[in-house]
């Protein structure tokens, strides 16, 4: 995790007087990506099951490429509650890196999905 994103963290923790929880590191892969869309000429999308996040909590997730160099990522909040992604970047060639926050009261599920062009 980025300096950053410890920053961030610590600010909100300050701003709402008590601890935020870290979760365990979610590691993912293409291969078992559980929707892939072949978007043509060797690029592809790559949807992920959810990650669930307990209240006031975040956590990390990690998507790895494989035989694909991972070009973006997105994500999506379930609920119509606030969420913050606090890191959303390529760690390498073939993988994504992203941290996201639940800052509400209630248990929710961030979904990420990411585009890829196969390896040559």
């Amino acid at each position: 995790m980025r300096k950053a994103t410890l920053l961030k963290i610590k600010n909100a923790e300050a701003k709402l007087g008590k601890k935020l929880k870290k979760r365990s590191h979610v590691v993912k892969s293409t291969r078992k990506a559980i929707r892939v869309t072949q978007l043509g000429d060797g690029f592809a999308r790559f949807t992920f099951s959810p990650v669930t996040l307990p209240p006031n909590s975040f956590r990390s997730t990690t998507i790895n490429g494989n035989g694909y160099n991972l070009i973006s990522g997105s994500w999506i909040f379930s609920g119509n509650d606030q969420g913050f992604l606090l890191d959303n970047y390529s760690a390498a060639e073939d993988r994504w890196f992203f941290t996201a926050w639940n800052p509400t009261g209630t248990t929710r599920t961030v979904s990420y999905a990411v585009i890829a062009k196969q390896k040559p």
